[in-house]
């Protein structure tokens, strides 16, 4: 019961930073406020927030996807943005790797995202390694 009530903490790694900025200075000016959102939740319980992405688990950590909201658009959850995060239950930390619109990739490809998750694990390592 203890393990349930410890927060996670949730970093953005410089890659899905980066893609924020970009979607910010594109038309998405609430985007911030809704990862926001999103990261209030997943401070709760990541597990339970996304779902699991099986066919993305040779990765370091195991790789969840979640719906958030686009307000900028008044879309919902489910029509808005898809966010993936990597999970290290041990550290209590969530790490926020990617992120799309549903409208740009309905189903993006599997080589395409496992491009993007290794580059934002590199880009959160080098993160680390750097304080």
């Amino acid at each position: 019961m203890a393990e349930s009530a410890q927060r996670f903490s949730v970093v953005r790694t410089p890659a899905f930073i980066l893609l924020l900025k970009d979607y910010e200075k594109h038309g998405h000016r609430k985007l911030g406020d809704d990862i926001a959102w999103l990261e209030d939740k997943l401070m709760l319980a990541p597990e339970v927030i996304g779902e699991c992405v099986p066919q993305l688990q040779n990765l370091a950590l195991p790789i969840f996807k979640a719906r958030c909201k686009d307000s900028c658009h008044n879309i919902g959850q489910s029509g808005g943005w898809r966010v993936y995060y990597a999970i290290n239950k041990d550290a209590h930390k969530v790490f926020l790797l990617f992120l799309h619109h549903k409208k740009e990739y309905e189903l993006p490809r599997l080589d395409f995202l496992v491009q993007k998750l290794e580059k934002a694990f590199v880009s959160g390592l080098e993160q680390l390694e750097g304080q």
